[in-house]
């Protein structure tokens, strides 16, 4: 369970991957209600209680999950602040533990032509209010969405 700190730990991190789709598919991963929901948000051993989301500037994403079995319920509340078609995703968003706040974050996700494919890379700045480990979990829990993403586009193109 985390443990919410008065002084948050502050941290950032860059994930870079070559997919080997064109940017204008993998930003279809994202806007794409279904395909959003199967990579970001549905997974083998998580419960779902609530997901919506509305994919514009201005618009919010908004769920609340837990492992199976899980006393916890986690939340995430994201605000899009920028969309630039086929090109760059900016959100803030917070995460949560049974309502108390997790972590508040800055992400930017950038889709680069690279060849035939894209080069997508993913940065995110944070207040975290657990413990050294967060951002390194933080940025774990992101590289594990990308192999999602890769395998949503390879699966359902």
């Amino acid at each position: 369970m985390t443990t919410t700190l008065t002084k948050p730990h502050f941290g950032s991190f860059t994930i870079e991957r070559k997919l080997a789709h064109k940017p204008e598919r993998v930003f279809r991963a994202f806007e794409d209600p279904q395909a959003r929901y199967r990579w970001f948000v549905s997974g083998e051993g998580w419960e779902i209680a609530d997901y919506t989301q509305v994919f514009h500037v201005g618009g919010h994403e908004h769920g609340h999950f837990r492992p199976a079995g899980h006393p916890s319920m986690f939340g995430n509340d994201t605000w899009y602040l920028e969309i630039v078609p086929n090109r760059r995703i900016v959100t803030a968003y917070t995460m949560s533990e049974n309502g108390k706040p997790m972590s508040h974050s800055l992400s930017t996700f950038e889709f680069h032509a690279d060849g035939a494919g894209c080069r997508l890379v993913f940065t995110e700045q944070g207040a975290y209010y657990g413990g050294d480990e967060d951002v390194k979990n933080r940025k774990m829990g992101f590289e594990g969405l990308i192999e999602k993403l890769d395998e949503e586009i390879r699966t359902h193109s």
